[in-house]
């Protein structure tokens, strides 16, 4: 059988080979490519979905190593129909100090260190301080509440 789209050779004739058995992975590239095969979907379409280019995608569903950005996460999470701590593969992230849960938290709300900045109302240098020093106890139980969403 010859591919139609060589960006994905799972797809013959315009349809995903249903022969094909995948484990879900424990990386995000994975995680997508396994999301948009469960959809029956070629990477042409999910990137016309999330309005990325085909080849930018066929590069994340490639990669090894690292994530693509939250902006771009977000929207394969919302097409793929899937958390997106599951699309960023988050739930293996640390969380033993106190900016590690921060940081945590902040992935699995899908937000980029602005817009979690934003939320808590303060300025997002001031985040970068929280890595050696933990906030005011005031500012720390409004950053504990948007760590509510690991519990």
């Amino acid at each position: 059988m010859r591919t139609h789209h060589n960006l994905d050779n799972t797809v013959f004739n315009g349809k995903v080979d249903q022969n094909i058995k995948m484990t879900i992975g424990d990386t995000s590239s994975k995680r997508i490519r396994w999301a948009r095969i469960q959809k029956g979907w070629l990477i042409k379409t999910l990137a016309a979905k999330v309005e990325i280019a085909a080849a930018h995608l066929s590069q994340l569903e490639g990669k090894t190593t690292g994530t693509a950005e939250m902006k771009t996460l977000r929207k394969l999470a919302t097409e793929l129909e899937q958390p997106i701590w599951f699309i960023g593969c988050f739930e293996n992230m640390p969380e033993d100090t106190f900016f590690e849960k921060l940081e945590k938290a902040r992935c699995y709300h899908g937000h980029t260190k602005v817009e979690m900045a934003e939320e808590l109302g303060i300025h997002e240098r001031i985040i970068f301080n929280w890595k050696k020093k933990e906030p005011s106890q005031i500012i720390k139980e409004k950053v504990l509440l948007y760590c509510k969403i690991l519990d």
